[in-house]
């Protein structure tokens, strides 16, 4: 039996060129600004590369420096403050959200208004909002400390002036912005069946067992994007810690992110190689983490359709 060639019509071949021309733009921007700059940040990664300078060849001695001059170059002091950023901020952000998202649930009138006032901190820019909290944790002329000093407190925290609580009150700053982790939740709530409530009421179930047994692991799902997410976001934090210490990571490094101190050796340094290095060594280890996170899902991620 002999197979002859397919022949495609003219309409055939209009439709497939205008369907290439649509996604042309995404899969460019894709290729010259995403793909492209990986790329060549890997290879700058394995070069001593001063910026106003041609880039030398150096091998792997910048992921050398990394974890032998770590003091040196804060780099294990950048981490430590990142990952304790990560471990406190996240669970925090979780479960602010989802309490807010519970509430927000309730068939009340005028509801919709409080969702909007909710999110709302979601859509200001982080230049506005840092500058607002920076005036409102201001030491001296600050208006919660004055706020404090009204209600009696004759020593109220010096917020990110204090190198024991900068880092603690940016976690709590943090808490501004779970508007959309809050919406998810909704969605998610909403998406829980009536009828498993309807029978548990039936059987006698309280508010809280229902909560735990039906509410917490239908959101399973969900849950686990929020924590991917949010994961991945505090690990890569900059914009407010750089604001609101003026880019120092002040006071006393207390607040030296893992990103402003690679922000530092590019563009303070002018150290393009070894901030590369850096860059790709924190991509290991969001990788890392969230490929352990989907390979504990199974234990605890919950999907109707999973037999």
């Amino acid at each position: 039996m002999i197979l002859k060639k397919r022949r495609h019509s003219r309409q055939y071949w209009i439709n497939a060129l205008q369907g290439y021309a649509f996604i042309a733009p995404v899969v460019l921007g894709l290729l010259i600004w995403t793909l492209g700059p990986m790329i060549a940040s890997l290879i700058l990664s394995f070069t001593d590369f001063p910026l106003l300078q041609a880039p030398t060849w150096v091998g792997l001695q910048n992921y050398v420096d990394i974890f032998t001059r770590g003091d040196e170059l804060r780099v294990l002091q950048s981490l430590k403050v990142t990952g304790t950023y990560a471990v406190l901020a996240l669970p925090l952000g979780i479960i602010l959200a989802l309490l807010v998202a519970v509430l927000l649930n309730q068939k009340l009138r005028g509801m919709s208004i409080f969702r909007t006032v909710f999110y709302l901190p979601t859509i200001v820019p982080t230049v506005a909002s840092a500058f607002m909290w920076g005036w409102l944790l201001q030491p001296e002329f600050g208006a919660i400390n004055s706020i404090l000093k009204q209600l009696g407190m004759t020593d109220p925290p010096r917020w990110m002036a204090d190198p024991g609580t900068a880092l603690p009150t940016l976690v709590l700053i943090s808490a501004w912005g779970i508007g959309a982790s809050m919406i998810i939740f909704l969605a998610g709530l909403q998406s829980i069946s009536e009828t498993l409530y309807e029978a548990a009421k039936i059987d006698g179930a309280s508010g809280w067992q229902m909560f735990w047994r039906i509410t917490l692991p239908q959101l399973t799902p969900t849950i686990f994007f929020v924590l991917v997410t949010g994961m991945i976001g505090a690990l890569q934090y900059f914009g407010t810690a750089y604001l609101l210490t003026n880019g120092t990571g002040g006071p006393l490094f207390s607040t030296y992110f893992y990103n402003l101190n690679l922000y530092d050796k590019a563009f303070k340094w002018l150290f393009m190689g070894l901030a590369s290095a850096m860059a790709w060594v924190l991509f290991v280890i969001i990788f890392v983490l969230t490929m352990l996170t989907f390979r504990s899902s199974d234990a605890w991620v919950f999907y109707e359709s999973r037999k």
